[in-house]
């Protein structure tokens, strides 16, 4: 990527992290992040196209190591100029009572249980990784932009030990990975029945940030 895609990619994590920190309203599903984040976007006036659900057939990408699904759906898609950036979002919850505007009406609402923390782990970098290979397959499209919102704490959490299941796939606080990583199941053999071992070409670092909604952190990548 050079400088001016990488100053562009810089900006649109901006507008997420200024979207995301003055959000006072509490979300209840992953697609309402995902409008929401749209629209905020689009109304910034920067981009040529914001695309919803962007879809590629997953017999596109040769190297696609997920064979359960023969469609991919990227949940934001930011076009600027010729260069496209696609953006993931992951919503994970455990339960907990919100208040929320129904129709006008001040109301009290139960955010789901999610549970399954390992999977979630696991989706995180799945997600990472379809990134990475929208990148090495199109040349229009730029490093793309992760972004994962919680209110459980256990996923900023280091695994209890290091050979736990999920462990390699962990999503702790202050993370460090580098390129080359190859994160795999510690002998975990029925979890990993459609979830292979994900090798990365990046190095990222993990900063889980806070929102102004009780219990709720991000990150983003």
């Amino acid at each position: 990527m050079d400088k001016k895609y990488r100053i562009m990619r810089n900006q649109i994590i901006a507008i997420i992290k200024e979207a995301l920190e003055s959000r006072q309203e509490f979300f209840t599903r992953e697609q309402e992040i995902q409008i929401y984040l749209a629209n905020y976007l689009n109304s910034q006036k920067l981009f040529n196209h914001v695309y919803l659900e962007y879809h590629i057939p997953s017999n596109a990408l040769s190297n696609y190591p997920w064979k359960d699904s023969n469609n991919i759906y990227i949940d934001i898609v930011i076009v600027s100029g010729n260069n496209y950036y696609p953006v993931e979002i992951k919503y994970k919850t455990i339960s907990q009572t919100v208040p929320l505007k129904l129709f006008g009406t001040p109301s009290l609402v139960t955010l789901g249980h999610h549970g399954a923390q390992n999977i979630g782990c696991y989706d995180f970098w799945k997600d990472i990784k379809r990134l990475e290979l929208f990148e090495e397959k199109f040349e229009n499209v730029e490093q793309g932009i992760m972004l994962f919102v919680t209110n459980d704490s256990s996923y900023l959490q280091p695994p209890r030990n290091n050979e736990v299941g999920y462990a390699q796939f962990s999503i702790e606080q202050s993370r460090e990975i580098e390129i080359g990583t190859i994160l795999d199941w510690n002998g975990a053999l029925s979890i990993s029945v459609n979830r292979p071992p994900i090798t990365l070409k990046r190095d990222y670092s993990l900063k889980w940030n806070e929102l102004n909604l009780t219990q709720h952190k991000y990150l983003l990548l």
